[in-house]
């Protein structure tokens, strides 16, 4: 029998570069949190993802993204080390759930919230069982405010949510040349 190299060796590549996302995944990053977010930031709050129920491999995320600013900010991506997929689904006005694609506006001085029931961060095929207590590190992607790294508890399904009164993360926004306050 002949053995398939290429094959046995991205395979490898694989599951190296997922266990590294999930090790970033598990590591709380002290620094992205700040005690509050000021005016003239992009602040997340209440971060937290749901445990999966086995045998599934995906897992839901929510947050809060208050804009601060004076302008409007586009989350363009999502991404973690937990899985290897990562995509906002939002609901529409008629309440159908849709995949991201384009963007979401986060309005000035206003909020997007992801919420169980409503729309959510999807993190598919999973590197690693996520369990309560675990750690799993987001990155969000804004056109304006650049990534935001966010750290988010994964609780137990049917748990009440964390507050949202504590910042996950947040990001000054950088100053516009010829922008005023």
């Amino acid at each position: 029998m002949r053995v398939p190299w290429p094959g046995v060796a991205a395979g490898v590549l694989v599951l190296a570069l997922g266990a590294a996302g999930l090790v970033r995944a598990a590591v709380p990053e002290s620094s992205a949190a700040p005690a509050h977010s000021t005016p003239g930031q992009l602040a997340v709050t209440g971060a937290y993802v749901r445990e999966p129920v086995p045998p599934t491999q995906v897992a839901a995320g929510y947050f809060t993204v208050r804009n601060g600013t004076n302008r409007p900010d586009v989350l363009e991506g999502v991404s973690t080390g937990a899985g290897l997929s990562a995509q906002l689904h939002v609901m529409d006005r008629s309440g159908a759930m849709h995949a991201m694609t384009g963007g979401v506006t986060v309005p000035a001085h206003g909020d997007f919230v992801l919420t169980t029931g409503q729309s959510h961060l999807m993190i598919s095929q999973l590197v690693a069982p996520l369990h309560v207590g675990d750690h799993v590190n987001i990155d969000l992607d804004f056109r304006t405010a650049g990534t935001v790294d966010v750290v988010a508890p994964v609780i137990a399904v049917g748990a009440p949510a964390p507050t949202a009164s504590a910042p996950a993360a947040s990001a000054p926004m950088p100053a516009m040349s010829g922008a005023h306050s």
